[in-house]
């Protein structure tokens, strides 16, 4: 039988289709882990960065508003007042500007002689550290380039870059740089080491100006004086550093200024006619207030030719001798000169103090005609050794070789007791044999005593000795190395800590921000 086969027809298998893989979501990159961590380190570093902006600008702002903020990191406290000069600004009671001359950047980057090294920064800084101590006091600068008008106004005080105008309504008080800053050469090294006067200046003259009454120091001119302003500035400044204001007459044509307590007659080389030897007996009896009141008379070997000066310093008991003093005593002579005589101060007056190398120099001998006539005493002030002599225009060869020696007297002081109100007080005269004395050669230097001695003995006579008007003017060295190092070295430091270390921390810091952006 025969079998049908059936071919059956295979279907083959349509290929099927690719199929497209579902679409991924896309991933937010900011949400990602790695902008995560690289947001939030920048966040910090915006923040930080921020945060130091905003604490240096408030900070800033602060010290300007309240310097006492204003860390003094300097070793001798230059810009820190002191005790006194903080008592007195708290004490201001009337409005005060103290106006520095010249521009504030001069001040605050010492650019003001800056060749000398003077650290002209701490007189901004301690007057700005005076006003917050009190609202009652302002400070300005004043630039003489942009403001001439300001410094025209004070034309007689010559006003310039450097120089400290301090005003009220009753006066005003100008301090130089001899005032403000003192320059010594050390006599072993050679080398000058600047001293500050800042603080103690700027606290006698806010005084000053706010006082209702000063004393006042007056000096006699019109007779050809020997010593004047200009050769006796630093004896003038000493005065105004007390407080004293310093006015000059015409004796003959002007008269006595009221509060004077001190009136100086600073060797004249002509006589004084009667009128004027009249002025100077009532300001001596004067009894209408109740101040001390002293005449200072200075001489010159010459002025024995005087006969009306001479015979009104006579009946206070003290007469110029002709001649000039000298020394046989080498141990007792100064500056290189027999007439620089080492002299020793009577111990009956200041006798608290203690005074080294008194110093008078080209001096007339002075002889007291009494101990007491009536109601006038007298005493000596300076004396010298017994190996003293002096010397005339008629000594002989043989009595310079063999001088007949002994104690000269070579200032002395005559006192009077007056009444006034039923109370005793004192009026006084003193007289130095020696003008040199009270010239800035000897007044302008501390290798002599002569310049504390007579303000000590002044403020003494007037009745000012250890009273509120007197500041104590402190010296403090500005030019003292703290590390001692050499100046390679310093400005090794110098770079190390102003550049090179800012600049690893700055390039580490990048690294680690390159490296953290990766993960």
């Amino acid at each position: 039988m025969e079998t049908k086969q059936t071919e059956v027809k295979q279907t083959e298998p349509q290929q099927a289709q690719p199929q497209k893989a579902p679409k991924k979501p896309r991933k937010n990159p900011f949400r990602s882990n790695k902008f995560k961590r690289g947001g939030m380190a920048t966040l910090m570093t915006v923040v930080f960065i921020a945060i130091v902006v905003v604490l240096n600008v408030v900070v800033s702002a602060l010290t300007e508003r309240f310097p006492s903020m204003d860390i003094d990191l300097t070793a001798q406290g230059l810009n820190t007042l002191s005790e006194q000069a903080l008592e007195i600004a708290k004490g201001v009671e009337q409005d005060t500007t103290i106006y520095l001359i010249g521009s504030e950047d001069a001040y605050e980057n010492n650019q003001i002689y800056s060749s000398y090294g003077l650290e002209y920064s701490q007189v901004a800084n301690l007057a700005k550290r005076l006003a917050e101590a009190n609202s009652k006091i302002k400070v300005e600068f004043v630039d003489p380039d942009t403001n001439p008008t300001f410094i025209s106004e004070y034309a007689e005080d010559n006003l310039a870059t450097g120089k400290v105008l301090v005003k009220t309504e009753k006066r005003h008080r100008v301090l130089g740089v001899a005032d403000l800053f003192s320059l010594e050469q050390d006599q072993t090294t050679g080398a000058y080491n600047s001293y500050s006067l800042v603080d103690s200046a700027l606290a006698a003259a806010l005084e000053v100006v706010n006082l209702d009454e000063v004393p006042v120091f007056t000096i006699a001119t019109g007779h050809g004086e020997m010593l004047t302003s200009d050769n006796m500035g630093s004896f003038l400044s000493m005065m105004e550093d007390q407080n004293f204001e310093v006015k000059e007459i015409d004796l003959l044509t002007e008269e006595i200024p009221e509060g004077t307590q001190v009136l100086m007659l600073p060797t004249p080389t002509t006589d004084y006619s009667p009128e004027e030897v009249n002025k100077l007996r009532a300001y001596l009896d004067d009894t209408s207030h109740s101040d001390p009141v002293t005449l200072l008379a200075t001489c010159y070997p010459s002025q024995t030719s005087l006969p009306n000066y001479a015979a009104f310093l006579e009946e206070w008991g003290v007469k110029v001798e002709s001649g000039v003093v000298a020394e046989t005593d080498t141990s007792r002579m100064a500056v290189a000169d027999a007439s620089g005589v080492i002299v020793d101060p009577s111990a009956d007056y200041l006798s608290d103090n203690s005074y080294e190398r008194l110093v008078s120099y080209y001096s007339a001998p002075l002889s007291l005609l009494f101990k007491g006539n009536n109601d006038i005493s007298t005493a000596a002030l300076w004396t010298t050794a017994d190996s003293a002599y002096v010397v005339t225009e008629d000594i002989t060869e043989e009595e310079a070789q063999n001088p007949d020696t002994s104690a000269q007297t070579l200032a002395t002081l005559s006192s009077k007791i007056v009444q006034v109100d039923g109370s005793s007080i004192t009026h006084s005269m003193v007289v130095f044999g020696s003008s040199n004395v009270f010239t800035d050669t000897f007044m302008g230097t501390s290798a002599f005593g002569d310049s504390s001695y007579i303000t000590d003995l002044l403020l003494y006579l007037t009745g000012n000795d250890g009273s509120n008007v007197s500041v104590l003017t402190e010296r403090v060295q500005t030019n003292v190395t703290d590390v001692s190092a050499s100046r390679g070295t310093i400005d090794m430091l110098g770079w190390l800590f102003g550049a090179i270390i800012p600049v690893a921390i700055l390039a580490v810091g990048l690294v680690i921000f390159l490296k953290r952006r990766h993960l």
